[in-house]
């Protein structure tokens, strides 16, 4: 991937990157995306858990490369003139190594004329000291490079597992009782979910080839069941065959992937025979507007955050931390007069509203590769 000169390329380089992936491997993608044995992407230094965009980007370029390491580090990190990241560890970047490029949002201060950190932001506010339009949304693009590009690292550490184990048949069940989703096996030769019901129906248990493919049907159906209006309150209102079906499909198949553990099984033969259809149609779509695949990418995330939360794998403070917005919005502020350009509160709304990404922040994982 080039250095993006903007929000827009950046936006068309991701598109074209997981288009291209759908074209070479079909549904295949989710199958090796579940089965590549590796943890969500994250910074080797600070070990900060890309989210949104950039962690999909990392996980779609880790896919068509072949890394098998989590860990990405920028080259600043590696060279670590001040001996602060790796003191005592000689790191080289091997020869003809290919950046890849993530996305951080900050706000810039128009008075001072500097770059601030989030937490510097909102204490400016919330102490009453600077206003909302003292400052606008900026994004800059940094280079990163995996860690198997990097030579001298030491070798990935075994995962961090916290909290009990959790097989798929569990993840399955606990999800059901605590979503408040009820799965009968009386769909015949056909896997939905019933938004009018708030329910899912599967075929019989024994028609399934395993209990693997039998739990990542229903995990795909759990995905769209966050979509209710009770839930997350995604638009269903799309029958088979229209592009709001095929958005919501694409949204169940990210949502597994992004979700703390992963059913390493491939899909069923009812999944495959009633979803292939779409592969190409989201290629396409994907290219003509990549903001789609942006905003499938933040809706997928929100759906996986809430079931990790649903399944146990995340505390309830977790969760409502993933939903908070990065402003801090003092109380009561004088009057000011505004200026020409929007908030960045205004700013990062707008962004939302159109699959943008917010402010990175960490977040665990149970590590089930």
């Amino acid at each position: 991937m080039a250095h993006p000169k903007d929000k827009k390329e950046y936006r068309q380089q991701l598109a074209e990157s997981f288009a291209t992936l759908l074209d070479e491997k079909g549904l295949e993608w989710h199958q090796e995306w579940a089965n590549s044995k590796v943890s969500m992407p994250y910074n080797a230094i600070t070990h900060a858990t890309y989210r949104g965009c950039n962690l999909f980007n990392l996980a779609v370029i880790a896919l068509q490369n072949g890394y098998s390491d989590p860990r990405w580090v920028t080259m600043v990190q590696i060279m670590d003139n001040q001996q602060k990241y790796h003191s005592g560890q000689k790191w080289h970047l091997q020869k003809g190594s290919k950046a890849a490029w993530v996305e951080y949002w900050f706000p810039y201060d128009l008075i001072d004329k500097t770059a601030l950190t989030w937490e510097q932001y909102r204490k400016l506010l919330r102490n009453g000291e600077r206003y909302e339009d003292d400052f606008r949304l900026s994004t800059k693009y940094t280079a990163v490079y995996n860690a198997s590009l990097v030579d001298g690292m030491p070798p990935l550490p075994e995962p961090e597992h916290y909290g009990q184990e959790i097989t798929s048949d569990e993840l399955v069940e606990k999800l059901s009782s605590n979503m408040g989703v009820p799965i009968y096996n009386n769909g015949g030769n056909r896997a939905f979910y019933s938004p009018s019901e708030d329910a899912i129906h599967l075929p019989p248990v024994q028609s399934f080839e395993n209990d693997y493919a039998y739990n990542a049907t229903a995990l795909h159906e759990l995905a769209h069941s966050t979509g209710h209006p009770s839930r997350l309150n995604r638009d269903q209102s799309g029958h088979f065959g229209t592009d709001s079906y095929g958005y919501e499909e694409l949204i169940a198949e990210m949502t597994a992937c992004f979700m703390g553990v992963s059913l390493s099984a491939p899909a069923s033969e009812q999944h495959i025979g009633n979803h292939k259809a779409y592969v190409q149609g989201w290629a396409q779509t994907i290219r003509a507007d990549p903001n789609i695949l942006v905003h499938a990418i933040k809706d997928a995330q929100s759906a996986a955050t809430y079931m990790d939360w649903k399944a146990g794998l995340i505390t309830e403070l977790e969760y409502n931390k993933s939903k908070e917005s990065v402003i801090v919005r003092p109380t009561a502020q004088p009057e000011k007069p505004s200026r020409k350009h929007p908030s960045v509160l205004a700013q990062l709304q707008q962004l939302e509203q159109k699959g943008g990404a917010k402010a990175p922040h960490m977040r665990r994982r149970i590590a089930q590769r």
